[in-house]
């Protein structure tokens, strides 16, 4: 759907997914009109909102680079993974610099969406639904049975309420971890959970997880591979990288990683080991502040965080709008909807690693559809997509090479010679989504140069190379063997 210049367009949200998708959409040449609740912009980052679920002094478990947008890069003076409030003064930054702030109205809810489009009755000729994907906590209904202090882990305030109580954190993804992990040092931890996952650390020998667990051959070897020979080769990366969990005395997960999963924390499993942390599993009965485990295992606990997911919440969508997406968002690659014209979403998925650069790829890609820059598929090659299975949780390198290629901005690493190495098996930073295609930038591939020195990489395994040419690839296999392959030039070009 393309629309005309000047289009009027809202955007509900203000947090990184309604500010880069603002950003996007002033550039295309439409009159945007951002919509948000609180008094500034942030979302989640603005950790003083009643709507933010992330405590004072949080870091990011996400790297710098990874933890910003492709043109307006991390301030040199953050942390290798920065604090909330860094983000947030980032988002805020990044609102002046590209004209967003002007155009926000704040304090201002969105009560009422409706195709045509509206809203809260005012015309738009487009919609962005940009309100984030963490603003309900779902609880399991078990825990109205606990008699002392249940919150869940979108409430969890910092350690300090919590000291010298025996707390239960329930649920072990990436929220759960954290929390664990934050009480660990000041009282005694029970980390309950269903199902026992594999956890790296997000600091492994001085370089960030991200930068090594989400490359773009990952993503490729994903697709070649069949599914439980990819689970059984990502363990094996898994183990040689962070070690088996059950060596820590955390319980021991499936040997495929795709049944068991994957969670992301610094000090888990070290917690595990010290004696701080003790794993039980599921719940199976409450009785006071007396829980069963399913194992017939029992603790006294004092307070009862849960870390269980959150259920989609866009309560401001009409329900015509509801019924077409379904309680799971049926979209096209997380997007659009055919029967949706003129609707647009962003970051409504659940994603193992960064955020950043995918809202900021489904930014662009929406900006470049309305503009008449991108095509999208025929309505039928949509649906067809649509109505296949979709994982839980995305994986950051898998939906980020899906997104690329849609929008056309994804870099064929041959094109670059002096990048070719880092293009395939380093980490995904913003900048590659510059160098070709649709809103590419001059400088991007010193960019994503400069950027790479940042951080140490291990050598790539002879393993992957190998796999390269098992699959078809024998030119890059070639390339990335040379001697000199890891070598990004300072000014990198295309050839």
């Amino acid at each position: 759907m393309r629309l005309r210049e000047g289009a009027r367009i809202a955007v509900i949200g203000a947090g990184p997914a309604g500010l880069v998708a603002a950003k996007h959409a002033l550039q295309a040449g439409f009159d945007v009109t951002v919509f948000e609740a609180s008094d500034t912009v942030g979302g989640q980052w603005h950790t003083a909102a009643p709507h933010s679920g992330v405590w004072p002094g949080m870091h990011t478990n996400t790297s710098r680079a990874m933890t910003a947008f492709s043109d307006f890069p991390a301030p040199d003076d953050h942390p290798l993974h920065p604090a909330a409030e860094q983000i947030h003064r980032y988002l805020v930054s990044y609102a002046d610099a590209f004209g967003v702030s002007g155009r926000i109205r704040f304090g201002a809810p969105v009560m009422d969406v409706r195709p045509g489009w509206t809203v809260d009755g005012e015309p738009f000729e487009a919609v962005v639904v940009a309100s984030g994907r963490f603003r309900k906590p779902w609880l399991p209904p078990i825990a109205d049975r606990f008699r002392g202090d249940v919150i869940p882990a979108f409430d969890y305030p910092g350690a300090e309420p919590f000291r010298d109580r025996v707390t239960l954190v329930y649920g072990n993804g990436v929220s759960g971890l954290e929390v664990a992990s934050d009480l660990a040092p000041h009282t005694r931890v029970v980390s309950a959970f269903r199902k026992p996952r594999y956890v790296i650390e997000k600091l492994v020998d001085g370089v960030s997880s991200d930068w090594q667990w989400y490359t773009l051959f990952g993503a490729l070897e994903r697709r070649m591979l069949p599914p439980d020979e990819w689970g059984r080769r990502q363990r094996e990366r898994v183990l040689r990288v962070a070690g088996d969990p059950a060596d820590f005395g955390a319980p021991e997960p499936d040997e495929n990683l795709l049944v068991a999963g994957l969670s992301l924390c610094q000090n888990y499993l070290r917690h595990i080991r010290d004696g701080n942390i003790v794993c039980a599993p599921g719940i199976a009965s409450i009785d006071g502040r007396l829980v069963t485990f399913s194992d017939g295992s029992t603790h006294t606990v004092d307070a009862m965080v849960c870390a269980t997911g959150y259920d989609v919440d866009l309560p401001y969508l009409s329900r015509d709008v509801h019924g077409l997406l379904g309680p799971d968002l049926a979209l096209y690659q997380r997007t659009f909807h055919p029967d949706l014209p003129g609707l647009g979403v962003i970051g409504q998925f659940l994603a193992q690693g960064p955020y950043f650069p995918l809202l900021e790829l489904q930014a662009r890609w929406i900006a470049g559809v309305w503009s008449g820059e991108v095509a999208l598929p025929p309505q039928p090659a949509m649906r067809q997509v649509i109505a296949q299975p979709r994982p839980p949780v995305d994986a950051h390198n898998a939906l980020a090479l899906t997104l690329s290629e849609e929008l056309g901005v994804a870099p064929a690493p041959l094109d670059w010679p002096d990048l070719t190495e880092p293009l395939l098996f380093g980490p995904l930073l913003p900048p590659r989504y510059r160098l070709a295609g649709p809103g590419s930038m001059p400088g991007a591939g010193a960019l994503f140069a400069r950027q790479l020195e940042a951080s140490p990489r291990a050598p790539v395994d002879p393993l992957d190379v190998e796999a390269l040419r098992r699959f078809g690839w024998s030119a890059l296999a070639a390339k990335v063997a040379e001697p000199d392959a890891a070598a990004a030039a300072s000014a990198a070009q295309p050839s």
